[in-house]
């Protein structure tokens, strides 16, 4: 009976949120192109070829507070494994990230000022009760604490190394899918698959938690009610509030969730390993690290021919993948499956830089 309940409140925060997203993509569309938030084409790394407008990102925000109330009138029916203040925690972040984003769309601000907010964002979830506590240890069952040291600051409670481990990988998550923004609905659609095996396992009776499902599903519609107007060519971009609350919110809901860290990163290895390797090849070449150009892996195998479609769909393809392969997976597999894709992403972007340069 509780999983029936569950399922009716996963399916109903789908489909509010994603009708939500779809109708207020319209609306926030129309204030980008109102206040100037256009993304102009350039020739390094803006392959569109008209102005599109941004700020996809504050109808996909309204969307995801649709999904807290939705949860809060299903914690009556279905309990909760999640304390109301941390998903307090989680909204006040994503609005963090919105602000900034709507900012940074019209006004471009340099990247020490942009990590400011991704920063408030990561330590409000950590002030209000969220963190990474804990590591299962490979080939076992049992927990190794990361609580080590506990203290206060203005009456909250901080943990290390726990607080700082948990910053740097919703810093790294939030970094990863805005980054990755380069290509139609590339983001959007990486974050649907991350969120639909969180809410898969939080379905999962072995780690029931219907509360994470839902809220899982919520972020899911919000970000699937825009992909329609994401995808190439795309009518509206997810702009930097809509590409940083995708990969926070994914890494606030693997914390939320035990076992989903290994899931979220399953998802995100390739992003995140691919950042690497542009900020080492900036590095090698004397450039600035945190200034954009078009060595990523995806303006690589646009590079090689392939369509935007088709570039989007080849990564699409190997995050639902790892997904599956992770679900199956204990610790141990998890572990080798993100080594994978790591080694796999390494070798493509070699591989593509090299053919790339034989055609130059």
């Amino acid at each position: 009976m509780l999983r029936e309940t569950a399922l009716q409140y996963s399916a109903i925060s789908i489909a509010s949120t994603t009708i939500a997203s779809y109708v207020f993509s319209f609306f926030s569309r129309s204030l980008a192109i109102k206040y100037g938030a256009m993304d102009i084409p350039s020739q390094i790394r803006k392959i569109h070829r008209s102005p599109t407008p941004l700020w996809g990102g504050l109808g996909i925000a309204i969307s995801i507070f649709f999904t807290v109330f939705i949860l809060q009138s299903s914690l009556i029916f279905i309990g909760s494994s999640i304390r109301i203040e941390q998903v307090y925690g989680f909204v006040i972040g994503v609005c963090v990230l919105l602000i900034g984003g709507l900012i940074d769309d019209v006004y471009p601000l340099p990247p020490r000022i942009q990590v400011i907010f991704p920063s408030i964002a990561a330590l409000v979830v950590i002030c209000t009760g969220t963190g990474i506590i804990q590591i299962t240890q490979i080939g076992s069952t049992h927990a190794f604490s990361l609580v080590w040291w506990k203290f206060f600051i203005s009456g909250f409670q901080f943990s290390l190394p726990s607080d700082i481990i948990t910053f740097i990988w919703l810093l790294i998550a939030t970094y990863a899918t805005k980054i990755l923004d380069g290509l139609d609905g590339l983001v959007s659609g990486v974050l649907i698959i991350g969120c639909g095996f969180v809410a898969v396992l939080g379905l999962a009776p072995r780690f029931f938690q219907p509360d994470i499902a839902i809220l899982a599903c919520g972020i899911l519609g919000s970000f699937l009610g825009f992909l329609p107007r994401n995808t190439h060519p795309a009518k509206q971009f997810l702009g930097e509030s809509g590409s940083t609350i995708a990969g926070f919110s994914l890494g606030v809901l693997a914390i939320l969730g035990s076992a989903k860290v290994a899931i979220a990163l399953s998802a995100l290895a390739i992003p995140i390993t691919d950042i690497a390797l542009v900020m080492l090849g900036r590095i090698r070449r004397g450039a600035s690290p945190f200034i954009g150009d078009d060595t990523h892996l995806h303006f690589r195998l646009i590079q090689l021919g392939l369509s935007q479609r088709m570039a989007v769909g080849v990564y699409w393809g190997m995050s639902l993948l790892a997904g599956i392969f992770a679900l199956g997976l204990q610790t141990r597999g998890k572990i080798f499956l993100i080594a994978f894709l790591i080694v796999l992403t390494v070798l493509t972007s070699y591989l593509a830089r090299i053919k790339i340069q034989k055609k130059i």
